[in-house]
């Protein structure tokens, strides 16, 4: 029909929303489709702002914002344990290689072409842009991924327990 075929899929994808490693990276893969992740740093939840000892979002900050508007990465929706453990695993890594936590969350990540950056300020971008140019050992990577894992929803939990049995 003379139609344009996809090129790329823009799914979120971050530390705190991993649900596009089930089938969408594959698929990116094995199609040859580019993927260009957004919300990175989830709203600023990655940023290297954020720490298990506040009580509530900054003020003036997307998450403040967001529950202001009843956006999904409200700080209702997100203030819990799972965040707190995987931000908490990210400022670790972040001080060992010394660099930001953002700079750390938004290494790329197996089929990703590009994150989508969301900043609102040159020194953002800047910090942002310092992601490039270097890599994780594979223990940092693996704790992050272990921090972050979260149980598989059925059907992929049949799906890993069946090749798991082999």
């Amino acid at each position: 029909m003379g139609w344009e075929p996809f090129r790329c899929l823009q799914p979120q994808y971050n530390l705190l929303c991993r649900s596009t490693e089930w089938e969408l990276i594959d698929v990116c893969l094995n199609e040859g489709l580019g993927l260009i992740a957004w919300s990175p740093l989830r709203g600023g939840w990655l940023s290297g702002r954020f720490n298990r000892s506040l009580t509530q979002a900054p003020a003036g900050s997307r998450i403040e914002l967001a529950e202001e508007k009843g956006w999904d990465e409200s700080w209702s929706n997100y203030n819990n344990e799972y965040t707190w453990q995987v931000i908490d695993a990210l400022l670790a890594v972040a001080e060992e290689t010394g660099k930001t936590p953002a700079q750390v969350a938004l290494l790329q990540r197996p089929g990703v072409t590009a994150p989508l950056l969301g900043v609102r300020t040159m020194e953002q971008l800047e910090d942002n842009l310092g992601a490039a140019g270097w890599s994780l050992t594979e223990e940092q990577v693996e704790r992050l991924n272990k921090a972050s894992d979260l149980p598989l929803p059925y059907p992929y939990s049949e799906i890993v327990g069946a090749q798991l049995r082999r």
